[in-house]
């Protein structure tokens, strides 16, 4: 019996209702959403390009305080090299007037970059395995498609959304088999960390703006006060590797892992430890984490998202939404970005606007209610790969080829519910009477007819700010409220999600946190982040506000619970009728194992 046979079968044996409506770990492991590792680590933690010496002195710091995994000792490890697809597409415009062209010419750029060298041009060695890395963009699916070995997102940085970008990163990754890496960046607005002896992320500076401004200018500057909250970092690499990352590099931790400066730091003898910074400190806790459980299981995400191939969909109201970077957005577009707040509330800055809000950290990552559980398919996704999802959601404009209709029919025959607009119905025509035959077609969103004629685009777009009186700031500030026809859309995808997250999440979550789930082979892993009460902005030391901290209680729905352990604290926890409760402090982290019988 084929892999595929075997996973629908263990599949649909798990969806009897009288005895567990949720997958089991081995029909998660042996499918199309197994974990997908690079070499035989079960996780690994460096930086880029590994390109310390073995023998120097940085890759011995690292090595001797057991900051990251000491891959350069591993004679068989290979490294993926850093193509020139990396940071690509955010600011590119094709010469384009529709979707399929500004694909096409998309395309052949990205072609293009994987032959080169990142930096030096230099033609990629033949043979050697390579990586892409997006950050700016959401074109994760592009370069998967394409051929890079190894996927990569950069996250933090001056990058928005978090959770969606990861949703489109590992969708892109299962979609078409490959790893996925995360790139959690330092630097913040043009600022990057430094920490003397003695200082902690609280420690507040009294800086030169005039001066800090210039360097910003001029390309960036390491300052007292710079870059993100290291407790922010520390999230994002949790959040990384507990979504199913291969790899997460922590950016420049060459630098920012240790107080003092790389001048005075690495002429040290080599028997002499160099002190950790806040930011080192934090890394080797959430190190230690990840060595002590090597198995998190399987990601699991119910709820697949399926864009058309040619969507281009680019989420950055603060700098273009439009599709591939230069097509005018229609509300098919709009949608998209609509869909995304709603699942992660507050984090696609739809309502921000330059010059009136300030930009701080805490829409990087958010609460949610529907916890992370989502992974973006665009339209070419063969059929085993959308079965793998008990619900799907067509969100924005979409062609429905025939063989994506074929592919919808299929999954449809085999139980799973789909979800389409009703414009999609509308476009779909008769080959929506077949869907509907075939098995659970459900509609969402509003009547076209509601939509307003002509549909005023321009308050989609993040104007400019600068040098434009106040008075003018507040009238804009005021056209981002959300119109009928937007708050109508999204309050019916939070219906539906809502239901959803009742039947086919297998944890209740009671708090404000962010949510993370895996199936593990014994049960089930819960991440529960807090990301309230730390605020940073660019030139500023941390503010904690000690009293959001969170409180959460997490009950699993099925089984028995026997035991439940958090990872972070080492602690056993209580169980009272399959439930937990407990208290993550502002800015942290907890993991729950549970053992369910």
């Amino acid at each position: 019996m084929s892999p595929v046979v075997v996973t629908l079968a263990l599949w649909i044996a798990a969806q009897t209702p009288e005895q567990n409506p949720f997958p089991t770990y081995e029909s998660l492991a042996q499918g199309p959403l197994r974990m997908r590792r690079w070499g035989d680590y079960p996780f690994i933690f460096v930086s880029y390009g590994g390109a310390w010496d073995a023998s120097g002195r940085v890759a011995q710091e690292f090595r001797a305080q057991q900051l990251l995994t000491p891959t350069w000792d591993d004679p068989d490890f290979v490294h993926p090299l850093e193509s020139s697809a990396t940071e690509w597409g955010w600011n590119v415009r094709p010469d384009a007037s529709n979707r399929a062209d500004a694909y096409a010419w998309m395309r052949a750029l990205v072609l293009d970059k994987m032959t080169r060298r990142a930096h030096s041009n230099d033609p990629m060695p033949v043979g050697e395995p390579f990586y892409t890395l997006t950050g700016h963009s959401w074109y994760s699916i592009v370069a998967a498609q394409l051929g890079g070995d190894l996927i990569g997102l950069e996250t933090g940085e001056n990058i928005i959304a978090m959770q969606a970008q990861i949703a489109f990163l590992r969708g892109a990754a299962r979609q078409n088999e490959r790893p996925f890496y995360v790139q959690p960046s330092q630097w913040f607005g043009g600022t990057v960390p430094h920490y003397e002896v003695g200082e902690d992320e609280y420690a507040a500076h009294e800086l030169d703006t005039e001066a800090v401004l210039k360097g910003i200018a001029s390309g960036g500057i390491r300052i007292p006060n710079g870059g993100h909250a290291p407790s922010l970092l520390q999230r994002m690499w949790v959040v990384g590797w507990l979504s199913g990352a291969a790899i997460v590099c922590p950016e420049a931790c060459q630098s920012n892992f240790f107080v003092g400066t790389d001048e005075s730091n690495w002429g040290k003898p080599f028997d002499e430890r160099i002190p950790l910074s806040p930011i080192g400190e934090r890394a080797k806790a959430f190190f230690d984490v990840t060595r002590a459980h090597p198995d998190i299981g399987v990601p699991y995400a119910p709820f697949g998202v399926v864009l058309d191939e040619h969507a281009g969909f680019n989420g950055f109201p603060l700098t273009q939404p439009r599709p591939w970077n230069v097509l005018e957005p229609t509300w098919q577009d709009r949608e998209i970005s609509l869909f995304w707040e709603t699942a992660f509330p507050k984090s696609m800055y739809l309502d921000f606007l330059p010059g009136v809000d300030e930009e701080l950290a805490d829409r990087r990552l958010v609460a949610s209610p529907f916890g992370d559980s989502f992974d973006t398919l665009v339209s070419n996704a063969p059929q085993k790969t959308l079965d793998a999802y008990p619900v799907l959601f067509c969100v924005g404009g979409h062609r429905f080829e025939a063989s994506f209709v074929q592919a919808l029919e299929g999954y449809l025959r085999s139980g799973g519910t789909l979800y389409l607009t009703r414009q999609h119905a509308l476009d779909l025509g008769a080959a929506y009477d077949a869907l509907e035959a075939a098995g659970n077609v459900r509609l969402y969103g509003i009547d076209p007819n509601d939509l307003p004629d002509p549909l005023d685009s321009t308050r989609w777009h993040t104007p400019a700010h600068w040098g434009v009186d106040e008075d003018t700031l507040k009238r804009r500030k005021a056209a981002l409220a959300y119109t009928d026809e937007e708050v109508a859309f999204m309050g019916s995808v939070r219906v539906e999600l809502s239901s959803l997250a009742a039947t086919y999440l297998p944890v209740r979550v009671d708090g404000e946190v962010e949510t993370l789930v895996n199936r593990l082979p014994d049960g089930w892993l819960v991440g529960l982040v807090n990301n309230n009460g730390v605020t940073k902005g660019r030139m500023t030391a941390v503010r904690l506000d000690p009293t959001q901290e969170a409180r959460a209680t997490i009950r699993v729905k099925t089984g028995r619970v026997s035991a439940a352990t958090e990872w972070t604290t080492q602690d056993t926890l209580t169980v009272d009728d399959s439930a937990v409760s407990l208290t993550i402090p502002p800015g942290e982290v907890r993991i729950v194992a549970f053992r369910v019988e």
